[in-house]
């Protein structure tokens, strides 16, 4: 099959395809750059963080001195990507099992999540021939794994050329990057080329794969590993706890405002001053907005109680959560909840934890970064896509006056959840016949 791996150990000569086109010639200067770059930095740095880390990504002999040989080698971008990795990780391992993989991510917040779950992680070695050849022969990977939207040229072509096999997995092309993949046609299909399996997260990502060159026999299951980051359901006994340490009352309707920016509380305002009896859980999404959260509903006439100073007095009708590590479990609590993220020109955040938790959800017209989770939600009908704020109160407030359509609409998110789940058992089914 073309674009299939060469014998392992087996390095075809020549330079690769995707190597001689003006972008490809444009991207090999721009590596190098950054390497020289990177190596001075290495030098001259007193910082021993910096060196540390600039180690990783220069693939220089410390940093590959625990490098666990032989393991799989996965890589995730950042937190959301490691999160979404996990699934298919362990279901590639054996139970409890992580040391066959090691996982390279670009941040460091990437990488201590990594860790913190258990599996070896460090800094991604910079897209340079030199660097890749120095971490490729420490590691020694049977199978490389990518998730989401990384597509690395000289990376994808050296582990051909190794014969190691590279799958790309829930694979993205989001539709707003996509005039910029599609102009580059010749860089990033020709990095395609060179990859193994190709496991779109939506069957448009699979649409734009294959405009870019990708065959129909290199596809793999369609899945979003998303998915599987879900919460599980609901303890009703720690929803109980919950309400009441934040001092909820229960006869009223509280609406989540989640992961919450400047401008996107204060639309919402009139759910507590008007007859439907709702109240506002407000969730900054950055601990730094918190008193500017406040002073916004503040100046939109409610009275703030801060989570932070115990639970709410009797009559409270806006909560800011101040506390971090508390919105996930509020979703249970809620009638309904809006999508941070997505009334600021953000992109958005995450409704898997609201849609698990069977909270019907508002979302905005700035919804890009989530677009492939918010898309079936919405389908399901456990999701509504509005255009304004104003759209989405008036839709919060028919929940409120209709409680069997808001419940209906929580369940109908709930199912969708549960109905995509195991994507990873999926996915690693279908890349352990790759591994050399």
């Amino acid at each position: 099959m073309s674009g299939a791996p060469a014998p392992r150990g087996s390095i075809p000569p020549g330079r690769p395809a995707w190597a001689g086109s003006l972008a490809g010639s444009l991207y090999r200067t721009l590596m190098a750059g950054g390497a020289v770059a990177a190596r001075l930095a290495y030098r001259l740095s007193p910082d021993p963080a910096t060196r540390r880390d600039l180690g990783e990504r220069l693939a220089v002999p410390e940093a590959l001195e625990g490098i666990p040989a032989g393991a799989i080698w996965a890589h995730a971008a950042s937190m959301g990507e490691v999160r979404a990795l996990a699934s298919l990780a362990h279901a590639l391992t054996e139970e409890g099992e992580t040391r066959r993989l090691l996982v390279t991510t670009q941040t460091a917040t990437g990488r201590r999540l990594a860790r913190e779950l258990g599996f070896a992680s460090q800094l991604s070695p910079i897209d340079h021939p030199s660097i890749l050849e120095r971490f490729l022969a420490a590691l020694e990977p049977p199978l490389h794994l990518v998730v989401e939207t990384e597509i690395w040229p000289w990376r994808l072509s050296l582990l051909r050329r190794r014969g190691i096999p590279a799958a790309l997995v829930s694979a993205r092309l989001s539709p707003a990057r996509w005039p910029r993949y599609r102009r580059l046609k010749a860089l990033y299909g020709g990095a395609l080329a060179e990859a193994a399996l190709v496991c779109p997260a939506s069957e448009g990502d699979r649409e734009r794969f294959a405009a870019l060159g990708v065959p129909d026999a290199r596809f793999g299951p369609v899945g979003n590993l998303k998915w599987d980051a879900a919460p599980p359901p609901p303890d009703p006994r720690a929803v109980d706890a919950l309400r009441a340490e934040l001092g909820l009352d229960p006869a009223r309707r509280w609406i989540v405002l989640g992961s919450c920016h400047p401008g996107e509380a204060a639309p919402f305002a009139p759910l507590a001053t008007g007859p439907e009896g709702g109240a506002l859980l407000v969730a900054p999404r950055h601990p730094e907005r918190f008193d500017a959260l406040a002073a916004e509903l503040e100046q939109a006439g409610l009275a703030v109680h801060r989570a932070s100073r115990g639970a709410a007095p009797a009559g409270a009708r806006a909560v800011l959560l101040d506390r971090m590590g508390v919105l996930p479990r509020t979703y249970p609590l809620a009638a309904a909840a809006t999508l941070g993220g997505t009334f600021a020109p953000v992109g958005g955040h995450s409704p898997l934890e609201a849609a698990a938790a069977g909270c019907p959800l508002v979302a905005g017209p700035h919804d890009h970064a989530q677009v492939d989770l918010i898309e079936p939600l919405a389908a399901a009908g456990g999701l509504v896509r509005c255009a304004a704020p104003e759209t989405a109160l008036a839709q919060l407030r028919a929940w409120l006056d209709d409680p069997a359509a808001r419940l209906a609409a929580g369940e109908a998110a709930q199912r969708e959840v549960e109905a995509r789940c195991g994507v990873g058992r999926r996915l690693a089914t279908a890349v352990r016949g790759l591994e050399a």
